[in-house]
Order: C-alpha cells, then structure tokens, then sequence
C-alpha cells in the first residue's frame, strides 16, 4: 500500500511538472495569444483564496457607501496628459496595465466554486483607486444569480485585489470609483484628457462577454446634452467603438492614450421600434471625461 502511495505521489509530481513545461513550450510556441481560459483561471482561483484572508466590502456595506459617497470629490494627484499621437497597436499595448477586469464574486449555491460576472474598469490613481460604472456597483448589491459575496479586480500581470471600499458616486453619470488595497504595490493609472471632437478616432479596452481584453477602434459620433434626471441634463458622447454586455466601465482613449469618456451602455434601433424588428444600428453611450472629473480635486 505505501509503495502504491508513494508511486501515485510521484506519479503526481511528474505530471505536474511535465504540464508546466508543456504549457511553458506552448505559451511559446503561440507568442502574442493569451490564454482566455488561464486569465479567468486565475481570476477566479485568487479571488477565492483571497475571500479567506483579505478585507472587502459586503454587499449590506456596499449599499449604505454607495448612497453616502454621492456627489463626493477626492483629492487625488493626476497624471499628466500623454502628448505624443500613437498607432493604434501603440495605444492597445500602452492602456493595457491601466485596464481591470472588474467582477462580482459570487456563490452560486450548487457548488463549492466561487464564480465570477465580469464587468470592466480602469486605474486612476497607483494607490489602488479604480473607475467603474455606478451600475456595475448596483449589479453587486442587487444578487441575483446567487449570493453575491465580493467585488474584485484583475489587473493585465494577473494581479488580483478586492474591493474594500467605495470612495465616490455620480448616479446620474452612471459612474463610481472604488478602491482596492494594493498591500503597497504601485499600479499604473489611466491619464484623463479632455472631450474628443466629433469625428476623432478613440479606443476601447473592455471584456464583452465571454472575451478578454477587446480593442475595438471607432469615431466620436456626436457629443450632446441629454436629460440624466428630472433635475440635471449631463453630457453624453456616442461612439461607434464596438463594445457589449461585460464591457461596462471600460476605459475609451484618444490617439494619445489618454481617457476621453467611459463605457456606459448601447441603445438598439430597429426599424420598428414597437415590435423590435429589422435591427439597424447599435448606438454606444459613453460618459466623458468631464464627467469622471468633476468627482476629482487635484
């Protein structure tokens, strides 16, 4: 029986090892493709280790910060504008380390896993403050699926943190900024630039569902006043960037690799509208930069 054991083990252990040298030869082997499955792999196995050790914030405590923090301005220094006009492979390569995969971790209650619904996000601050959708947000409080246990972020180099507080809230501009504790690692924030003009081209960073890391390129299509309330009228940008369910609170960037304006949602135009057939366009709403500024003292 022990030398069973003993064999088994060993059996075990050389596998093991023979797997990561496969994996090694076929990561090289495939150079410049990223293992989708491995990146939410790894989301998902860090996520779960860290619900038994790290702080984060609760649903319960999510709902009361997220009322309390409304309208709220941080201080925070900014980065500096980037100057120089980009590629578009440039700017894919360059808003990468500032782009998050944002999820809600939650408890399905058929299994012991913890599963993940992803969302989107980027870093603003390289102590740990990172943009979202006010949605987003929402989406944890309001379980639906299962019992919704944490909200958790993933960073480019496999980086995983909880979110342990919600610093600021613009409902009506349907965005938030919540913080993650870095445990003293520096990230790389996302420089904010000004209102692209219409006509201009941007791109989008975002993880439409099941896919990780979309770039998507496009124009401004229109920059406009809308009703956001009965008392406030926001402004909005249109965008003809592709993007998709899983892509909120993705960063959008303009030539120079700064932010312009944050994945919101999409708006289907059919031809009839009242029995929804004969779809003719997908409009893209964005929140711009101004926006996200005016939660921001620097």
């Amino acid at each position: 029986m022990k030398k069973s054991k003993l064999a088994l083990s060993l059996l075990a252990i050389g596998l093991f090892f023979g797997n990561i040298e496969v994996n090694a030869q076929t990561s090289k082997k495939w150079d410049g493709f990223s293992d989708q499955q491995e990146i939410t792999n790894n989301f998902e196995l860090k996520t779960e280790e860290l619900l038994k050790s790290s702080k984060y914030i609760t649903t319960e405590q999510a709902a009361k910060d997220l009322l309390a923090v409304e309208g709220k301005k941080i201080k925070m220094p900014l980065v500096q504008p980037r100057k120089k006009v980009l590629e578009a492979a440039e700017i894919a390569t360059l808003i990468q380390p500032s782009f998050v995969s944002f999820a809600t971790a939650y408890d399905c209650g058929n299994c012991h896993r913890t599963h993940l619904n992803t969302a989107s996000g980027y870093i603003i601050s390289e102590d740990g403050l990172i943009a979202t959708n006010h949605h987003v947000i929402e989406g944890y409080i309001d379980s639906k699926n299962g019992k919704n246990l944490a909200m958790s972020i993933q960073t480019s180099n496999g980086d995983v943190y909880l979110v342990e507080e919600i610093v600021s809230s613009f409902k009506d501009a349907d965005l938030a900024i919540v913080r993650v504790d870095t445990k003293g690692k520096k990230l790389t924030p996302l420089p904010l630039g000004n209102t692209a003009k219409v006509g201009e081209n941007v791109f989008v960073m975002s993880n439409p569902a099941p896919m990780i890391n979309y770039f998507s390129t496009g124009k401004v299509a229109r920059n406009y006043i809308e009703s956001a309330s009965k008392s406030e009228r926001l402004p909005q940008t249109d965008i003809t960037a592709d993007y998709a369910a899983g892509s909120s609170g993705a960063p959008i960037v303009d030539q120079y690799g700064n932010l312009i304006s944050t994945v919101s949602s999409t708006r289907s135009i059919y031809y009839d509208m009242r029995e929804q057939k004969n779809l003719q366009m997908v409009v893209k709403n964005t929140k711009p930069v101004v926006l996200l500024k005016e939660l921001i003292l620097n």
